[in-house]
């Protein structure tokens, strides 16, 4: 039986939760009454992202290069693209499965050398047990667990109809081809579903293929790799050895570099810096490659502090370097010889820290001629806090600069404060206003060019955190203090739990992500770490029997 599962199970139906504590009562994750991480009701059917439908078909087809498919674009549900609970599959995105599961079963068979990738390695010559023998093992990899005898029997009626299909291909290979086709568009390939073990109070054990499956998704953001199947196979993924292990090493995988990345991007909104333009005359430092440097800057770095160095949040915050090629180099004001490869370059650490004072966050975070400090404000608010802020309603934009020069600090105090001041003045400003050494480009500055005059920029200000009220001067002392507030590692650890378990978070998952941002903040786990904290509690390998009462499907599902 899984770690504390029978646990679970007695105090759900005791009705005991407990709760969770830090300071003099005990260590840091210690309890009162009994502890329990108990799965939030979720849907039992997650569709998968169109990120993980490239992955998984790519793996499944073990293609050597992408897909290349061509996916109708879904509405945004939250801050990440993986809440699977909340994708549906209307009209157009079916058609687009279909077109692009013919396209790729047809490139997967017309091959010999690509077919021969996908077919088992112990396929028998005999005529008539090779379509049986197909069907069972990649019928096993495409729906990511055994087939039913009925669905074996169902494929097998479907397979003699690849020659009439597909005359001129050898028959074999056209059963193949219609196969994949079906597979492709089935459910159970579309969609992550979770049935579970035998229920027990409130809580279902998933199997050892449904953790496999989430595991993969969670951690790599596609199907099960040979090795992970074979675990489920073994029946290893429902006892705590069997589980760490995968765990540890799928997270030592390249794969998860390119997750960790992908879930930063996501956080950042890296995406948007793609679509920023600045005025050359303005800003002689942008050029029409510089967006794509911004996000490479961001992804190098991050790539380097949490897979090279195993670093942590703290890292990630504060450090006094990024990566940089030609592009980068030139806004920071480098000297040297750079090329188009990203290189480590060391920063002033007076001015600079981590993430939030990269030239794209910067730049995304500001008008086109502009730094904007309302925006900056808000998004550590939101993104870093993870402080739900009330919409602001009918709001006037800022006025344009008129009468006597004054810098943006000042028009954005005059504005908010006859606007109403609330948030502005005790969460939104003085975050915003650390980042004033920054112009619409990122560039630092120490005045303020305003009407042809120089203003000197103020960029201190203070803030009450948990820990108590903190003064900072600049966005790098800034960076430190964020680095050392509880609610930031806790908002941290509650971003990643949403990412791994694809899907908002509840009020169940508080305690979990606290633990994970306890860890993070006062054991120094790295961002490794806190993912496999919350990837190894129960409620990862658990699902509620309470009804799911998020948005429906919608459209026609296959």
């Amino acid at each position: 039986m899984r770690r504390s599962q029978a646990l679970s199970i007695a105090l759900l139906l005791s009705g005991c939760v407990g709760t969770v504590e830090e300071g003099p009562a005990g260590p840091p994750g210690s309890c009162r009454g009994e502890c329990v991480d108990l799965p939030a009701p979720t849907s039992q059917i997650a569709r998968l992202s169109h990120r993980q439908w490239e992955n998984a078909t790519r793996d499944l087809l073990r293609l050597t290069d992408p897909s290349g498919a061509v996916l109708l674009g879904d509405d945004e549900t939250g801050l990440f693209d993986n809440a699977g609970g909340d994708l549906s599959v209307g009209a157009s995105l079916w058609q687009d499965y279909q077109r692009e599961s013919e396209r790729l079963a047809e490139r997967a068979t017309i091959d010999p050398i690509a077919l021969a990738r996908i077919l088992p390695a112990d396929l028998p010559t005999d005529a008539t047990a090779r379509p049986r023998a197909f069907v069972t093992a990649f019928g096993a990899r495409a729906y990511r667990r055994p087939l039913t005898s009925a669905e074996i029997d169902a494929y097998l009626v479907l397979f003699p109809n690849g020659p009439v299909a597909y005359p001129d291909m050898d028959p074999f290979a056209s059963g193949v081809r219609i196969s994949i086709e079906a597979m492709l568009q089935s459910v159970n390939f579309l969609y992550r579903v979770e049935v579970g073990a035998a229920p027990s109070g409130n809580v279902a054990p998933l199997t050892d293929y449904e953790i496999a499956s989430r595991l993969a998704f969670a951690l790599w953001d596609t199907m099960p790799d040979d090795e992970l199947f074979d675990a489920a196979a073994a029946s290893m993924l429902t006892n705590d050895v069997g589980l760490d292990a995968q765990i540890d090493r799928m997270l030592a995988d390249e794969r998860a570099r390119t997750m960790i990345v992908s879930f930063h991007d996501q956080l950042l909104g890296t995406s948007h810096y793609l679509d920023l333009s600045r005025s050359t005359t303005l800003f002689p430092e942008f050029s029409s490659t510089l967006p794509a440097a911004m996000v490479g800057e961001t992804a190098a770095f991050v790539s380097h502090v949490v897979f090279d160095d195993d670093g942590s949040l703290e890292t990630l915050l504060t450090a006094p370097y990024t990566y940089v090629d030609q592009d980068i180099a030139r806004v920071y004001g480098l000297g040297g010889t750079y090329g188009d490869a990203f290189v480590r370059a060391d920063l002033d650490p007076t001015e600079r820290a981590g993430l939030l004072t990269q030239i794209g966050f910067l730049t995304s975070n500001a008008t086109s001629t502009e730094s904007d400090p309302i925006h900056r404000g808000i998004y550590l608010v939101r993104r870093v806090m993870c402080v739900d802020l009330e919409p602001p309603g009918m709001v006037a934009p800022l006025p344009a600069a008129m009468g006597p020069p004054e810098t943006m600090r000042q028009r954005v105090e005059e504005h908010t404060n006859t606007c109403g001041a609330g948030c502005h003045d005790t969460r939104i400003n003085p975050l915003g206003f650390a980042f004033e050494h920054f112009d619409a480009l990122g560039r630092f500055r120490d005045f303020e060019r305003v009407a042809g005059t120089d203003l000197p920029i103020d960029a201190s200000s203070s803030i009450t955190l948990s820990t108590g009220p903190i003064a900072y001067d600049g966005a790098a002392e800034l960076a430190h203090a964020l680095a050392a507030e509880p609610s930031v590692h806790d908002c941290y650890a509650r971003h990643w739990l949403e990412y791994t378990y694809g899907r908002a978070s509840t009020a169940l998952d508080e305690r979990i992500a606290r633990r994970a941002g306890r860890g993070s903040r006062l054991e120094g786990l790295s961002v490794r770490e806190v993912v496999r904290e919350l990837v190894t509690s129960p409620a990862f390998s658990e699902r509620s029997t309470t009804p799911y009462e998020g948005p429906p499907l919608g459209g026609s599902a296959p």
